[in-house]
C-alpha cells in the first residue's frame, strides 16, 4: 500500500517530545525528526524522583495544578489509567507507593528513557542541535536551515528550570519569532529564602507541619520533612508550598509557619516545658540549641518569605506560553499544524509525578489529534 509520508519536527527530546515521537512512530506514515540541543535526551526524566523517575501519580486531580480548568479538560481525554496502559504496552513494568506515585519497577530512571527511545527507523534524533528559528512557508515548517521541511512542528523544549545560568542564556530563543503570549517564568517546586532567619540551623533536617500564610489567611499546609539551609528551607513539602505561593495574585506579606510537633497538632508544649527544664528531648539538636539561646514558638515557628530560590534549583517553572494560545488538543490557535506540549505551557503541578503526567498526557492527546488529522 502506498501512502504519503507525514513529516514531523519535534523541538526538544524531553518527556513530552520523546513520548510523542514513540507514539507517532507506531504509524509508518510518520517520519519524525527530534531536535535536541544537549548531547543526551530526557535530562529531567533522568533526575525525576531522585533518579528513580516518578513518572506519574495514580491520583491526578485538577486541583493539583495551577490551571485546574485546563487540567480537568485534559483528564476528560486522558487519564493516569490510560498512561499506565500505554507504558505497559511498551513493556515498562511499573510499581506504586502508598501515595500513588508511580515508578519503573527497576527503580532506575534510565529504564524509562530506554523504553521511550526504543523506536523504529522512522524516528531520527538530531542531538547537539540548537533550534534558533522556526518558520512556516507554503504550509510547510522549517527548522533553521535544516534540509527537510515538515508538515507538523511540535514545541516540546521545556523550560529553563533546573538549568544553570550560563546554559539559560539563549534557552528557547526560537520562540521570539513566533510572538506567542507568555507568562513570566518563575521558580516553582523550589525552596524559600526566608527573612529573619538563623543561619545556625543550616544542615538541620526534621519533620514538621508547614503552613503558608498570606497575612492572616491560611493558603495551604502539609506534613513533610524540611531541610534548613543557610538562608532558608527546602524539601518536598516546601516545594509544594512554593507552587501555591506562585498561584497567589500577589506574593506580598507571605510567611511560613512551622509546627515542629508534627505527630500531634494538639501537643501541649506548655505542659511539656513545665515538666522539663529544656527541649533536648523534643527537638532536633540544632533547633534545641537555638531555643536555648532565643526561645521561639515550637508550634508556630514563623518566618517571612523573601523569595523562592533561583531557577537553577527549581524542578519546574511557573509561567510559560499562555493557555489562551492552545486548543484542548494542544494545537496552536494561531499557527496551523503546530502543537505546544508539556512544560512549555503555563501549567505546573505539585510534587509527586503530576508534572511528568501532564507532559506525557499532552503528548498523547496531540498524537491522537495528528492521527485523526490524517
Amino acid at each position: 500500500m502506498s501512502y504519503d509520508k507525514i513529516q514531523v519536527a519535534i523541538v526538544g527530546a524531553g518527556a513530552s517530545g520523546l513520548f510523542l515521537a514513540k507514539k507517532l512512530s507506531e504509524d509508518a506514515r510518520f517520519q519524525i525528526v527530534v531536535f535536541e540541543k544537549n548531547r543526551q535526551v530526557a535530562a529531567k526524566v533522568r533526575a525525576s524522583g531522585g533518579g528513580k523517575a516518578n513518572i506519574f501519580n495514580r491520583d491526578v486531580r485538577p486541583e493539583h495544578y495551577n490551571a485546574p480548568k485546563f487540567a480537568s479538560q485534559l483528564l476528560s481525554h486522558f487519564t493516569p489509567e490510560d498512561l499506565d496502559c500505554q507504558f505497559s504496552k511498551w513493556g515498562l513494568v511499573t510499581i506504586s507507593d502508598e501515595e500513588g506515585r508511580v515508578y519503573p519497577a527497576s527503580q532506575f530512571s534510565q529504564t524509562v528513557v530506554d523504553v521511550l527511545c526504543d523506536v523504529p527507523s522512522n524516528v531520527k534524533f538530531e542531538l547537539c542541535y540548537e533550534v534558533q528559528t522556526v518558520g512556516c512557508q507554503n504550509n510547510k515548517w522549517m527548522i533553521n536551515d535544516y534540509p527537510e521541511v515538515f508538515d507538523y512542528v511540535v514545541l516540546a523544549s521545556g523550560s529553563p528550570a533546573n538549568i544553570i545560568p550560563k546554559n539559560r542564556t539563549h534557552y528557547n530563543d526560537y520562540l521570539k519569532g513566533l510572538n506567542l503570549s507568555a507568562q513570566p517564568l518563575r521558580s516553582s517546586l523550589s525552596g524559600f529564602i526566608l527573612k529573619d532567619y538563623p543561619k545556625s540551623l543550616a544542615g538541620c533536617r526534621t519533620k514538621a507541619i508547614v503552613s503558608l500564610f498570606q497575612g492572616k489567611k491560611l493558603i495551604h499546609k502539609e506534613l513533610g520533612e524540611i531541610t534548613f539551609k543557610e538562608d532558608g528551607v527546602s524539601g518536598i513539602v516546601i516545594m509544594n508550598l512554593s507552587a501555591y505561593y506562585w498561584r497567589l495574585p500577589s506574593q506580598e506579606n507571605c510567611r511560613l509557619e512551622i509546627n515542629l510537633c508534627y505527630w500531634d497538632e494538639s501537643f501541649d508544649v506548655k505542659d511539656y516545658l513545665s515538666r522539663n527544664h529544656n527541649v533536648i528531648g523534643l527537638l532536633h539538636p540544632k533547633l534545641a540549641a537555638l531555643y536555648q539561646q532565643k526561645p521561639f514558638s515550637i508550634t508556630r515557628f514563623s518566618f517571612p518569605i523573601a523569595e523562592t530560590y533561583p531557577l537553577e534549583t527549581a524542578q519546574v517553572c511557573h509561567g510559560g506560553i499562555d493557555l489562551s494560545e492552545v486548543n484542548a488538543d494542544f494545537s496552536a490557535k494561531r499557527y496551523p499544524k503546530m502543537f505546544i506540549l508539556g512544560e512549555m505551557l503555563d501549567v505546573d503541578g505539585v510534587c509527586g509525578g503530576y508534572n511528568l503526567f501532564f507532559a506525557f498526557a499532552s503528548a498523547a492527546i496531540a498524537a491522537r489529534r495528528m492521527n485523526v488529522g490524517h
